[in-house]
């Protein structure tokens, strides 16, 4: 059995996708690029980096391209459409049922800090989590060094760590640091796409206790 959880946040716990793509229609708008046709669009181009995403929708990444105006921009539409978000379902009564087993659990998110914090309070998760860690900064590059640290400053054996994402870049950090993996479809990257990587892949966040119990 996983001794710890690392929870991915946007996507994950938040559910966030429809949002997502409100908003990156809303910036499309802004920047005069086309509009996302709905989810299945979105699913299409959302990737990690999120740079190259950027570039994918049609924004200049280059020196001196308008890619930091429209992160800024995406930052600040984002961040005002998602305090009406709501957590998955199960999210809640799976972290408290881990908590019960005993399981320590932390959310490592490629959010800047400051703003996870403001996103992630008002649900009260401390019951349940250890902590809440982010990017300094808004680029949403990768979270894999925070979670190597956090492993490393736990002193924690990868192989009893099981990290819950919706994205192939969840797979990607899991996989590099030799830990285990479980796939989530209700966030930003398709179920299709997602069936592709050798982990197990769950509709409801509720069957992550069960496969932590199973071991």
């Amino acid at each position: 059995m996983a001794t710890h959880v690392v929870w991915d946040w946007n996507g994950t716990l938040l559910d966030d996708l429809t949002c997502a793509v409100a908003v990156t229609n809303q910036l499309l708008d802004d920047f005069g690029l086309a509009r996302l046709d709905g989810v299945d669009a979105y699913h299409r181009v959302f990737r990690f980096p999120v740079r190259d995403y950027y570039a994918d929708l049609g924004f200049d990444t280059d020196p001196g391209g308008n890619f930091d105006a429209a992160s800024r921009r995406f930052l600040e539409l984002y961040l005002a459409a998602a305090r009406s978000c709501s957590l998955h379902d199960g999210a809640t009564q799976t972290m408290a049922a881990l908590h019960a087993d005993g399981v320590g659990q932390v959310l490592i998110s490629a959010s800047e800090q400051t703003n996870l914090t403001t996103q992630v309070t008002p649900f009260g998760l401390d019951a349940w989590l250890e902590a809440a860690i982010g990017l300094g900064d808004i680029y949403a590059a990768s979270k894999q060094l925070l979670a190597a640290r956090w492993l490393d400053e736990r002193g924690l054996d990868p192989a009893e760590v099981l990290f819950v994402g919706d994205s192939e870049h969840d797979y990607e950090i899991a996989a590099s640091l030799g830990a285990h993996c479980v796939l989530f479809s209700g966030g930003h990257q398709s179920r299709r796409h997602l069936e592709s990587f050798p982990v197990p892949l769950i509709d409801d966040l509720r069957d992550v206790a069960e496969l932590v119990r199973a071991g």
